[in-house]
């Protein structure tokens, strides 16, 4: 069995592509939401025949409740997808994050998270996690900087193709840098960096970079172009150190 079972961290996923879910989460961290129940639903589909015969599906969906200095929120997601008639992506997700705004510059936050990817081998990863989260800017009209800090632990089975299959146990450091800056009324430019280092070892350590743009096309409906780069020092057997994807998505917000 592998020796260090190590999870992909999706605190604040923007907008991903079909190889992983999709759901945009900006507003999780820098965004202020509306009080009760709202939320939001996006859908990205890639089709192509002739030549290449492809297609894929990928839908998210953010349901928030928020009152005074708590929110709490539930991530859902999935992603199916085929190339040439066998499948090529089969994925979801599901993230439930509790905030609590302790000072006005202080957030404290837990979270639990399920999740399965049949091509990056993993066939359930189940974690726990929490930490602080420090505001360093922020202006309503200018942008955001926040910077967070935590960890988690996590349990997951890696499918049995390879020889280092099997279930394992991690905890793993977690950071993060949010950087939002509205660029005009409807546009705004995210950046997301996340690196876990292993409490057993920093040379076990995963980085990921996710980088959007959202533009409000009205009130309710939104357009998201993204792109999302994921490092693992040490990936299972048959799955590459790091990974890269764009996607353009639609998200409407109700």
């Amino acid at each position: 069995m592998h020796k260090n079972i190590r999870y992909i961290p999706l605190i604040a996923l923007l907008a991903s592509s079909a190889v992983n879910a999709i759901v945009s989460m900006e507003e999780l961290h820098t965004g202020t939401p509306k009080e009760g129940l709202s939320g939001n639903a996006e859908l990205a589909l890639n089709m192509s025949s002739g030549n290449t015969e492809k297609e894929d599906y990928t839908l998210g969906a953010r349901l928030q409740w928020h009152k005074e200095k708590i929110t709490n929120y539930l991530l859902l997601s999935g992603a199916y997808g085929k190339s040439a008639g066998v499948k090529s992506t089969d994925n979801r997700f599901m993230h439930a994050r509790h905030i609590y705004q302790y000072r006005p510059l202080l957030a404290v936050e837990g979270y639990v998270q399920a999740e399965q990817d049949t091509f990056a081998r993993l066939a359930y990863r189940g974690l726990a996690g929490g930490g602080a989260r420090i505001t360093l800017y922020r202006r309503e009209e200018v942008g955001v900087v926040h910077l967070g800090l935590g960890a988690y632990y996590s349990h997951e089975r890696i499918d049995d193709d390879f020889s280092d299959g099997g279930t394992g146990s991690l905890w793993r450091a977690s950071s993060y840098l949010i950087l939002k800056y509205q660029a005009t009324p409807n546009t705004a430019l995210v950046s997301s960096t996340y690196y876990q280092p292993a409490f057993n070892g920093a040379d076990d350590h995963r980085v990921l970079e996710q980088a959007a743009m959202k533009v409000n096309l009205n009130e309710s409906l939104s357009l998201i172009l993204s792109a999302d780069y994921r490092y693992d020092s040490e990936p299972p057997e048959g799955v590459e150190k790091d990974d890269t994807t764009w996607t353009t998505s639609f998200s409407y917000k109700f």
